[in-house]
């Protein structure tokens, strides 16, 4: 990818430089778009040089417009919450630590807003935060995040959804996982109840990686080899996120497709990046699914849009 970016973070060994994009796209088949994302667009420079670049993705469900004010409730809470108590990071600071306890408590902050602004709405969520060199992911649903490092695309959240349960236990093949006809199930949402199981993924950055966060419309539609390849070539993140929206439409564009890119470079930016589109859409529907006796025990929601 080229260079392409709007803010930079500093390291005492070299400066990394996030370069990165935002974009949604109603699909095919919807009539709406319930999914939102928020970009670090207006936050200014020195909050993001002290306390990290976050990145935020929410894919609501509830009908009625439940879903729409569920993702934008989300991303909104965890972007204001996230830097609202984040204290600076400094060299002295447990960056980890620091960074998880403060995304953790705004995901659950989201958690009690969307239950309270919403009966029954839910959604699901993917962040990201990029602080010098070191990465922290969480993710609650099956709204995905992905690290391109050295050419290999690897998944680096869970998806808290039925079939992902079924595959960990063995009783499909993550082939048959794609085409099962219950793929759409969850059983992690926020605003569906307090007990939150929020997965956490941190590394340390390298110069030249890229990660994406995703909802299920392009995941769903895009071969994992296919995102791989359209993040390797593309010119610039926000050119990577038209193709990979063109080819989950051309793949038949049955969700709404959402797609933050960030890639880390050591190279600053070279024009500013200019937002296509960002925010939270009309809603989709979903239900509580009854517990069948033969699913894994818990209680699951289906995102039927």
């Amino acid at each position: 990818m080229a260079d392409q970016a709007l803010h930079n973070t500093a390291s005492s060994k070299r400066t990394l430089y996030f370069h990165y994009a935002g974009l949604t796209d109603t699909g095919m088949v919807r009539d709406h778009n319930e999914d939102a994302y928020k970009i670090p667009l207006d936050v200014d420079p020195e909050t993001l040089t002290t306390k990290g670049h976050l990145y935020i993705l929410a894919d609501g469900m509830g009908g009625h417009q439940k879903g729409e004010i569920a993702s934008d409730v989300t991303i909104r809470t965890i972007s204001q919450e996230y830097y609202a108590t984040i204290p600076k990071l400094t060299d002295k600071t447990d960056l980890e630590q620091v960074i998880i306890e403060a995304l953790n408590k705004a995901i659950m902050k989201a958690n009690e807003n969307v239950m309270y602004a919403t009966e029954g709405g839910g959604t699901t969520v993917v962040t990201a935060v990029l602080h010098d060199s070191f990465l922290v992911t969480m993710n609650v649903g099956d709204s995905r995040s992905y690290l391109l490092r050295n050419n290999k695309l690897q998944l680096i959240s869970k998806d808290h959804s039925l079939v992902s349960r079924l595959v960990e236990m063995g009783k499909i093949t993550e082939e048959q996982a794609l085409s099962h006809p219950r793929r759409n199930v969850l059983y992690q949402a926020l605003g569906q109840g307090t007990d939150v199981d929020i997965y956490i993924y941190q590394t340390q950055l390298k110069a030249k990686d890229v990660i994406i966060l995703c909802s299920d419309g392009l995941w769903g539609e895009v071969p994992d080899g296919a995102i791989q390849e359209v993040l390797h070539r593309a010119s610039s993140p926000l050119e990577a996120a038209k193709e990979l929206i063109e080819l989950a439409n051309e793949s038949g564009g049955n969700d709404n497709i959402t797609a933050i890119i960030v890639q880390v470079l050591t190279t600053p930016p070279q024009q500013p990046y200019q937002p296509i589109e960002e925010g939270a859409f009309p809603p989709s529907a979903a239900k509580l699914l009854p517990k069948p006796e033969t699913l894994p025990e818990g209680h699951y929601y289906v995102d039927s849009k």
